[in-house]
């Protein structure tokens, strides 16, 4: 047996290391040749890459704009897509630097469910185009155009800036008239389809390129400078603006923005998270259709966990012994029994949108950590303002992680956080509205933040039970799982056998894999 098999952006991994994760390896080898294609396909589209770069910019003819590609060790890889560095000389003193950037179709559940890499696209240029009229102080990379894949006939939208004159005095006139008629708001891009060769096989966004002289990812400075108090200040100021700027405008419903062909936007889409989008990659049966929304917390909350006791059936390897499955399927029915408790709607707040996935390599800032630009508008929804708090890695941390005395560390840092989030609020509010923080304080008092991210979380819904819910129940006792577990559904302990079956045969046929 080999002793390692490779795996997509991280490390080699042993059989020992394997079978002791709750990750599917399988599932995650597979994604080593469906990456090596997606490259392949992308070298031979290199023409069309520059085709589409030229037709958003309304570039000049090839001798006097040059678009350059950057060399492919050059290339941006995140987890879920690919980011082509291009440049553009000509008709500038300096280089235009843009970012192509291409979704991985094997990352985003696409061959189980096909249109949702069109999807999830459409939610993050919804939110850059809300983002442009209704929060213009949060700096955000250009969008200077975009197109689906040809599950949405392979559209092509360019910003109203990089079109001719009589385009941008239609489109004005279309929005004023939208806004007469109390129409959904119109945005800035316009449709704009091209020539064949220039479309690409893949859905697409084309950014501007945030370089260095604006400032760096907060990631390449975070773990030695975050005991730097100034520092820290400065950077918690910066993002409690942003959240209090994306909280200005309450919303609706409990989803997410959806870019139409028409141009508006609409918050008409599920609540897509980052979670929910890898756990569906990993073959969780889809639970909240694309187009459901919320306007009860009490209903988000209960399909959630639904959507996570299909994720415990269809898992292969989500429990190792009879213990371990007890022990999720007790963790369930503590948080059913809970449910109550928290989505309360004078508890759960207002609905606000909210950046899920926030991270120290999506926010930029300049040396003394003031925040100058957010470089990822992946996985924002609207959500109860009790799903606000302050971030789990402020003290470098994963949320699993946050126990003991890990957990005064981190409720330190949370008070200073909210302690100037509430400062900023009373600033932009004048004191009157609804108070955000008083929501956020509540739901850490009451223990709403570990209920949330318990539901919201791809692995943590035990641990934070555990820990965080009902910490003097002993909830990892074997008697008091057991005698909880029966109440998950009929005939427990026929689910148990199933589960360590699935286990073992998992188990084989990983034990194949390294094998071959």
């Amino acid at each position: 047996m080999p002793s390692t098999i490779e795996l997509v952006d991280r490390r080699p991994i042993t059989y020992e290391s394997a079978i002791n994760k709750d990750e599917n390896f399988i599932n995650q080898a597979a994604y080593v040749a469906a990456m090596e294609a997606f490259y392949v396909q992308l070298r031979k589209e290199r023409d069309a890459i520059i085709s589409v770069i030229r037709h958003h910019l309304n570039l000049g003819p090839p001798h006097t704009h040059i678009v350059t590609i950057a060399p492919e060790k050059q290339w941006i890889r995140g987890s879920f897509n690919i980011c082509i560095p291009v440049e553009v000389r000509g008709g500038a003193p300096t280089p235009q630097k843009l970012l192509l950037r291409c979704p991985f179709p094997f990352k985003l559940a696409e061959a189980r469910y096909p249109g949702t890499v069109d999807e999830k696209m459409g939610c993050e240029v919804g939110v850059y185009a809300w983002m442009q009229h209704q929060c213009p102080d949060i700096r955000i990379p250009h969008l200077y155009g975009f197109g689906f894949s040809e599950q949405r006939q392979g559209a092509q939208f360019t910003h109203e800036s990089h079109r001719p004159l009589y385009v941008r005095a239609i489109q004005i006139l279309r929005r004023l008239t939208y806004r007469l008629l109390r129409y959904p708001t119109l945005s800035y891009y316009t449709r704009h389809p091209a020539s064949p060769d220039g479309r690409l096989s893949t859905a697409y966004i084309l950014l501007e390129h945030i370089g260095l002289e604006t400032g760096q990812m907060l990631s390449n400075t975070w773990s030695r400078q975050r005991q730097e108090t100034e520092r820290r200040q400065r950077l918690f100021r910066g993002l409690a603006r942003i959240m209090l700027s994306l909280a200005r405008v309450p919303q609706p419903h409990i989803g997410s923005f959806q870019f139409h062909n028409n141009g508006v936007v609409t918050l008409t889409n599920r609540p897509l998270t980052c979670a929910i989008m890898m756990l569906e990659n990993d073959g969780t049966p889809r639970t909240i259709g694309q187009h459901k929304t919320f306007t009860s917390v009490h209903a988000f909350a209960s399909d959630m966990l639904s959507f996570h006791d299909n994720r415990f059936l269809s898992h292969p390897n989500a429990a190792f012994d009879v213990e371990d499955c007890r022990g999720h399927m007790a963790a369930r029915v503590v948080l059913r029994a809970l449910l109550h408790r928290y989505t309360d709607p004078l508890q759960a707040g207002p609905l606000l949108l909210q950046l899920t996935d926030l991270h120290p390599s999506n926010i930029l800032v300049d040396d003394d950590w003031n925040v100058v630009c957010l470089i990822d508008l992946e996985w924002v929804c609207a959500l109860p303002a009790a799903m606000l708090s302050a971030p789990y890695w402020l003290t470098g941390r994963g949320i699993d992680q946050i126990t003991d005395e890990h957990l005064i560390e981190f409720d330190k840092v949370r008070r200073e956080f909210i302690d100037i989030f509430e400062q900023e609020e009373h600033e932009a509010s004048g004191g009157g509205g609804h108070s955000i923080s008083q929501v956020m304080h509540s739901s850490w008092d009451s223990g709403g933040v570990w209920f949330w991210h318990s539901i919201t979380s791809v692995n943590a819904m035990f641990g934070l039970v555990n820990k965080h819910l009902c910490p003097s129940t002993e909830l990892y006792l074997p008697q008091v799982t057991a005698a909880l577990s029966k109440f998950w559904c009929d005939d427990a302990e026929a689910v148990v056998e199933k589960k360590l079956a699935e286990f073992h045969e998992y188990d084989t046929k990983l034990k194949r894999l390294f094998a071959e």
